[in-house]
């Protein structure tokens, strides 16, 4: 049966057609191409490949290369993207034998299917390449040299290395940086860096990432070489500019796709009862048609639900099916793409596991169970179908979420709106120091650094040689690390302190900084790492280790926080008609004081628990609202719960957050208060949940009225007559989402407009 007739078939069938509230087609788009100048042997390779043209944006890049600019990418999956930097890569190789390139992914996996496609090329060119004389270096085209790369063939890449060397942000930072006098030869010759899925560097991650990368450059500058910076990302409001960001260099943006794109039918589907059922009757539904399908949940219980269902439904599929997570050995997760791609697989359910990553053949169908949190993951999932040149289906089927209701009631805003920006913070101080610290270890600092403005920095210079990190040099304007390897002491997916996360066997399995150790490691906590859940039995405050055993529950936790904060400065103030919003320094006190058990299928609370934690104190960055007391006493003079008011106020506009920042609603923090003693009148906080900040909160205040009115829709679009998890509860809410106030906040936002 045809794409389209079972598409009519669902929009006729009585069972989904009540529940599908929005159906768009996106037309097939014709590919554009451009002529471009080719070494012979490559264009040769390339059409024995099926290639005989290229995309205009595959040729626009790879003109901005060879014109020695550094280049950001930001077109559809499936586009081309590898072969615009692969091409210039090869190009030097032939030219020049000892050319060296590094190739940077945000995750393991996906070096080794790219290293394939490289090797690929280059041995297919080589092997046509009649001049010999490039001796026998053209053999060692690519290694990978990450955390999975034993230490013996860490030392054979060193003593002779390849042209490129495929690696991730993590063993830049331990591996590479550091010991980077044996990598003297490699840095020499180094002509290329590229960074793929440039987009998944955000917030803390993304933060750290960017100063990796000005400690590679410094190294560089040491050894002489001046590497090019191509970058790719998936379809965000901001790829130029997060580029800039992370290299500290100037970018040319390539962003209008010449690739042709397959005609995409996509459904916006609300159940009436559970989201997880009728995802499983969707699957179905496709499979019975003869589409293969990959589904993709927000957690692993869910995955195994649905796929248990599937089979418990039609056990004929059970050698037809499967599930796929992080949790799996690498081995079986290999094994799952290799059935997809012979297609003697027809369906999937994943994580995000499979958001990225390899081709695993032409699918026909994406069920997405729950919004993925961002427009551009959304598309970025919805890319692993229809890559073959076929017609694909994407359906939504939303949850009882605050974001995932505005979107399925506002379809329209999905397609028209731009993707979120991704927000990082390259100069948050607790990050910057930590790196500076680095630096001054791997090549000293100096006043006239290239790569750092030192006049910028000098306060945390300042900081370290006070805090007696490093120590200036009797040489005025020279700086030296008083540790050595101080790289070992900093996790880059966090800020502040960090904790192992232990099983009691002792393996560590994580680890975890910063505010989110009392969060989320408190003890009886479930804590998902990798797809599993854990259970942290205790935390060894002294040893920085949060023991835990492995578990299998149908609950989650949430914990209970008595939270406090404290204006430390103000950097600047708007004054509304009716309120004022502020941006500056924030001290957050909080205490874990208990935990609830909510089942995960129906968020049903299961039972309560109190404990005793001890405080937790971070500075961040955050707004505040201001509202006048006239209008907090009008609240109560209206009927409604001031109090509850400002908390409802205070949820809506968090979960609003992830549709202008790419972030995850875990990133944000939020307080009310009636009468802040700070100030002698009612105000609602809103900060970064990580220490110092990362510039979240500062995306939206330029944005106020539109975040404004997009709260307010989220109010007014939902049914519920107090407030549910669709509007104003919040299931991170540390006071057990008590109290809430639906109609004063739908008034608030509405005054303040």
């Amino acid at each position: 049966m045809s794409t389209i007739k079972i598409i009519e078939g669902l929009l006729k069938d009585k069972k989904f057609k009540s529940i599908i509230t929005h159906y768009t087609y996106l037309p097939p788009v014709n590919a554009r191409y451009l002529p471009l100048r080719l070494d012979s042997n490559i264009r040769y390779v390339l059409r024995e490949m099926g290639i005989s043209s290229l995309y205009a944006h595959q040729v626009e890049a790879i003109n901005l290369i060879r014109e020695r600019k550094n280049v950001v990418i930001m077109t559809p999956t499936a586009s081309g993207k590898s072969l615009i930097y692969n091409i210039p890569v090869l190009e030097a190789i032939i030219e020049r034998s000892s050319t060296r390139a590094l190739y940077v992914f945000p995750l393991k996996g996906l070096e080794q299917d790219q290293i394939q496609n490289l090797r690929s090329l280059h041995d297919r060119v080589f092997s046509v390449i009649s001049n010999k004389s490039l001796g026998d270096k053209i053999i060692k085209c690519a290694e990978v040299y990450d955390g999975d790369t034993t230490q013996y063939k860490r030392r054979k890449i060193r003593e002779d290395f390849p042209n490129v060397i495929f690696t991730n942000p993590d063993m830049i930072h331990l591996a590479i940086n550091p010991y980077h006098k044996k990598w003297e030869e490699f840095f020499t010759n180094l002509r290329y860096v590229i960074i793929d899925e440039v987009h998944s560097y955000r917030g803390v991650f993304g933060s750290h990432v960017a100063n990796i990368f000005r400690r590679l450059r410094r190294i560089c500058n040491y050894y002489g070489s001046n590497p090019q910076f191509v970058a790719t990302s998936a379809t965000i409001a901001n790829p130029k500019e997060i580029a800039e960001e992370l290299v500290g260099l100037p970018f040319s943006l390539v962003s209008k796709s010449g690739a042709p794109q397959a005609g995409k039918h996509f459904l916006f589907v609300n159940p009436i009862d559970s989201p997880y059922s009728e995802t499983t009757r969707l699957l179905l539904y496709f499979l019975k048609n003869n589409l293969k399908t990959i589904v993709f949940t927000k957690a692993r219980k869910i995955t195994e639900l649905i796929y248990k269902w599937t089979l418990y439904i039609a056990p004929e599929l059970e050698n037809k099916v499967s599930p796929y997570r992080a949790g799996f050995l690498p081995s079986e997760r290999r094994e799952i793409e290799k059935r997809l791609f012979t297609e003697e697989l027809m369906g999937v359910i994943s994580t995000s596991a499979l958001e990225l990553g390899i081709d695993i053949g032409g699918l026909d169908c994406c069920i997405l169970c729950g919004y993925p949190g961002s427009i551009a993951s959304t598309w970025q999932r919805a890319g692993r179908v229809g890559r073959h040149g076929q017609e694909s289906i994407i359906v939504l089927v939303a949850l009882k979420d605050a974001l995932d209701q505005y979107l399925i009631n506002n379809p329209q805003s999905f397609f028209d709106k731009s993707s979120e920006a991704v927000v990082i913070d390259p100069f948050n101080k607790n990050i910057l120091k930590k790196h500076l610290l680095c630096s001054a270890s791997e090549i000293y600092l100096r006043e006239n650094d290239k790569v750092y403005d030192i006049e910028k920095i000098k306060p945390n210079i300042d900081e370290l040689v006070n805090e007696n990190f490093i120590v200036e040099g009797k040489n005025k304007g020279i700086w030296f690390s008083r540790k050595r390897f101080p790289h070992r002491d900093i996790g880059i997916r966090s800020i502040g302190e960090s904790y192992s996360i232990n099983l009691i066997s002792g393996k560590i399995i994580g680890e975890i900084g910063g505010f989110r150790v009392f969060r989320d490691t408190f003890p009886g906590a479930i804590y998902m790492h990798r797809g599993r859940q854990y259970v942290v039995e205790n935390i060894d405050h002294d040893k920085k280790r949060v023991i835990c055993r492995e578990t299998d529950v149908d609950f989650y936790t949430k914990p209970l926080i008595k939270e406090d904060t404290e204006v430390i400065n103000e950097e600047f103030r708007r004054m509304y008609e009716r309120y004022s919003i502020c941006y500056g320094g924030l001290k957050i006190r909080q205490k874990v004081i208990g935990y609830e058990k909510i089942r995960i299928f129906d968020r049903k609370r299961l039972s309560i628990h109190y404990i005793d934690m001890p405080e937790y104190n971070f500075d961040t960055e955050g707004l505040w609202f201001l509202i006048d007391v006239p209008v907090f006493l009008k609240l109560e003079d209206e009927g409604f719960n001031p109090a509850g008011t400002l908390h409802a106020v205070e949820h809506v506009l968090i979960a609003c957050i992830p549709l202008f920042a790419l972030c995850d609603r875990n990133d944000i923090g939020g307080i009310s208060y009636a009468h802040f003693k700070g100030f002698g009148m009612p105000a609602i906080f809103i900060y970064d949940g990580h220490e110092g900040g990362i510039g979240l909160t500062k995306r939206v205040v330029a944005l106020i009225e539109e975040w404004l009115k997009t709260g307010l829709k989220i109010i007014n679009e939902c049914d519920c007559v107090s407030g549910c998890p669709s509007c104003i509860q919040d299931s991170q809410c540390g006071s057990g989402n008590q109290p809430l106030d639906k109609e004063g906040a739908r008034y608030l936002i509405d005054y303040f407009l």
